[in-house]
Parts: structure tokens; sequence; C-alpha cells
């Protein structure tokens, strides 16, 4: 392949760029900037990186940062390196699913409701009121149960479990008994969500788990009942208990989140943070418990 046929797939999909250098140079695949093998494309963040690597006269193709001088013989410039070179990366060498597949040993009930679009893995079960939107990737191994809503372009990953009811229990007043409280809530996932491996999202008692458009969320998280995320937040390995509420665009770093505690919008949670009182809007909260150490002026 040469480097202008992924010019002109850039080109197609409106990404914005500028070329320097030979069209007609040869690709045969990628590698990183540290580990770089000839006559593949490579990306980089800044001219440090690109001098400290030592390969300054022998790449063959870069995806770099507007600005950044290079002697490569193929430059494609960017304002988003990263986000070009993992696109071009995708569509190239990528894996390819068939929409509308469905894999070996999967179960779908009839009243499950799935976009032709949608791609779904391996011995999955999707049982219940559930609907899954157009693009959404579902892997292998995931369970999605009750009365669940999945908007397009979703990506879920293999062992998550999406539905189940919460771990909830009422004690008898006079013989102490705990008795298990029925959940008759369900869970609705905006568009473009990401659910890693291993992340429990739990239907709601009554009013539904909601988990808003553009929300990322990593392997290992307790997405408890109740819980109401807002748009573009990130969740890493957390465990956030019943009837949370966190804002829009937030960030939380394996952290622990009290029953029915609120996080603002655009507010950081440090790593090993324990919130048990409300965080408000735009600051940086860490600690066991979490206090407000500053405004958010950091880029996560």
């Amino acid at each position: 392949m040469k480097v202008e046929e992924i010019l002109n797939w850039l080109d197609s999909e409106g990404y914005i760029h500028s070329f320097e250098g030979e069209r007609d140079v040869e690709i045969g695949g990628f590698s990183s900037l540290s580990h770089y093998v000839e006559n593949t494309i490579t990306w980089m963040k800044d001219e440090k990186s690109y001098r400290s690597s030592g390969q300054v006269e022998r790449i063959s193709c870069a995806v770099v940062k507007s600005g950044v001088r290079t002697k490569c013989l193929a430059v494609i410039e960017t304002e988003n390196p990263k986000e070009v070179f993992f696109a071009i990366l995708q569509h190239f060498w990528g894996e390819k699913r068939i929409e509308g597949s469905v894999g070996a040993g999967t179960v779908i009930s009839d009243e499950a409701v799935i976009d032709p679009t949608a791609v779904i893995g391996c011995n999955c079960s999707i049982v219940g009121d559930v609907t899954v939107g157009a693009h959404t990737v579902i892997e292998h191994n995931v369970v999605i149960q009750g009365r669940v809503r999945i908007g397009d372009n979703c990506y879920i990953q293999s062992g998550a479990v999406i539905g189940i009811a919460g771990f909830g229990f009422s004690k008898d007043a006079e013989t102490k008994r705990r008795t298990r409280v029925e959940h008759f809530g369900g869970v609705e996932i905006g568009d473009d969500v990401f659910i890693a491996s291993h992340v429990n999202v739990e239907r709601g008692t009554i009013d539904d788990t909601v988990i808003a458009s553009g929300v990322k969320i990593a392997p290992s998280t307790l997405i408890a009942h109740n819980n109401v995320i807002g748009e573009d937040t990130i969740i890493i390995s957390s465990a956030l208990y019943g009837s949370v509420k966190v804002g829009a665009r937030s960030y939380i770093a394996a952290s622990t989140i009290e029953n029915q505690m609120t996080v603002g919008d655009d507010t950081v949670i440090g790593m090993g943070s324990v919130v048990n009182q409300p965080i408000g809007d735009g600051v940086i909260a860490y600690g066991t418990p979490a206090r407000v150490i500053r405004e958010n002026d950091s880029d996560l």
C-alpha cells in the first residue's frame, strides 16, 4: 500500500490534515515510534519524542502534530495525530466486523429488538425487553436482561453484565431477617457509550439506571441501581453504589462513591478516593474521605 491510499481515505472521511513528502512511499504496516519498523506508519505528538526515539533518518511515514518538524519521507500533519493515526489503523488493519451478525451460542429472546446493523458476539444472553441500536457492537459472553435500552454506536466488551437486579435487602424490624428487594426499573444507555469488560450495570429499583451518551466505563466497574451518569463522563475501575448521580464531562478514577452521593459537572475524583459527601462542579477532589483540593484545571 502507498501513502497515497491513506491520504485518499483521510480525504474521503473528512479528516483535516496537510501533507509533505512523497505520496508513493510503500507502507507495509504500522509500528510505535519507540520500536519503529522500517516501511511502516507511526505517530508522534511532539518533536521531543521524535528526537529521543533515535529514528530521525529512517521513518517512512508519520502522523504528527501540526508544526512538528521531521525528516520522514512522508508526513501527515494534523491537530489530533493520535486520533488520526488510530483511525488509519482501524480502517486498514483493524478487525473487520460483519454488520448484522450474531455469534454462535448466543440467545436472543423474541421480545428483544436488535438493529440490523448491530454486531453480537458468541455466547451472549440478551433476554427481556431489550433494544440495541444501530452499529452497536456487543462482544462475546455479555449478559443483558430485563428492560434495557442501548443506543447507537455503543461498544460493550466481553464479560459485561447489564440489567440484573442490584444488591438490595430490607431488614424486618422484629425478626431482623433480611428480605430481597425486587427491582422493577430498567437501564437506559445513550449513544456512543463504551462499556469495558467485567462492568456490572444494575437496573433501577423503580426508576431507571441512566448512562448518558458519550460515557466511557473502564473494566471492573460497578454502576449500581438508580445511578445517573452524565454525558461524556469517564469512570475507571470504580464502585458507584446506589442512587449516585454524576454530572457531565467528569472523570472518576479507581474510587468508591457511597450511595446517594452526587458529583458535579466537569469534576475530577482522584485515584483511590472515597466520596461520602457531595462534590460540586468544576473541581478536583481526592482522598479518604474525598475533599475538594482546587478548581479543575486539568484536561482530563
